[in-house]
Parts: structure tokens; sequence; C-alpha cells
């Protein structure tokens, strides 16, 4: 499908708010990784860390993990997926996407009771992105795991079984 000049310069747009993601949770902003969702996002990371809504509560995820938790960390994103969906009930452009991730963690040992061994996750992003106000924010987004190593918390596998992608 040929695209369009706005649609490539929307998908530049969407892959470099993709890498902001990750280069904020890596220098440890989690305000300005909140700053990258809408403020009615939807977020499911898996495991214990289903449906958390606004990006108050996104704050507060990202706060916990990346201040708290988390000495150091990199996240690495791939095989990224752009697919432009139209507009919203508001008027405002959409997309999905598909990105893969693969994340080192370094834990703050301070906030453990037993020794934390540095760990690793991989699987996908899936997201839905809205244009608002003249920038790009991810309105929606699920992780699922496709692996991990000495991850500690609960993770949601991806489903294999019917093939169909789970952006929403």
């Amino acid at each position: 499908m040929p695209y369009t000049l706005e649609q490539l310069s929307d998908r530049q747009d969407l892959v470099d708010l993709l890498h902001a993601y990750c280069r904020a949770v890596d220098d440890n902003r989690p305000d300005d990784v909140a700053d990258l969702f809408a403020e009615d996002c939807v977020l499911d990371y898996g495991g214990d860390y289903t449906n958390l809504v606004g990006r108050n509560l996104a704050r507060k995820f990202f706060t916990g993990g990346t201040d708290r938790l988390y000495k150091r960390s990199a996240h690495h994103v791939s095989n990224i997926e752009i697919g432009f969906t139209g507009t919203d009930g508001d008027g405002r452009r959409t997309a999905t996407g598909s990105t893969y991730v693969w994340a080192w963690h370094e834990f703050n040992q301070d906030q453990f009771e037993a020794e934390m061994p540095n760990a690793w996750v991989y699987g996908r992003y899936y997201d839905r992105f809205v244009h608002h106000d003249g920038q790009w924010l991810i309105a929606a987004r699920t992780f699922r795991a496709l692996g991990h190593h000495d991850w500690q918390s609960p993770v949601t596998y991806i489903d294999r079984e019917p093939r169909v992608s789970p952006i929403r």
C-alpha cells in the first residue's frame, strides 16, 4: 500500500514516540514517560498490572518502577509495525502499532529483602495511538511477554492461538 506524505511523516513521529518512551524510562524521567500517554490512556502490562486507566495512574506506575525499583534499565524496540486506522469520535487521527521490546533491568537492592538479580523481559507492545493537539500520544498499551530471565513479577504471555492481534 502506498503511503501519503502525511502518513510517512506520522509514521516517523510514531517511531520517535516509541524511542522517546524508551529513553525517558531509561533516563529515570517518569513524568516525561507519562506525558507520552493520552489523559484517558489504558495500560495493560500483564501480570499484576492490568487495566491502569489515566495518565495520573500511569505516572504513579512509572514512578514506582523507574524511580524506586530500578537502578538502571535499557529498553530496546524493533520490528515496528504501524497501521493507520482513520479518526476517533472526536475527529482525531488514530493508528495502531505492534512493536517488539527487549528490556534489561538492574534493581535497587535497598528496595528488597533478598538479593535481586539483574533481569530482562522481552515481548511486544500493542499500542493504539491518537493524534492530539499536534502530537501523537499512546492511547492504549498492552504488553505481552515472549520470554524473560529472572523476572520476579508475574507476566502475561502472548497468546499464539487464535492468531489475532490484541491491539484494541
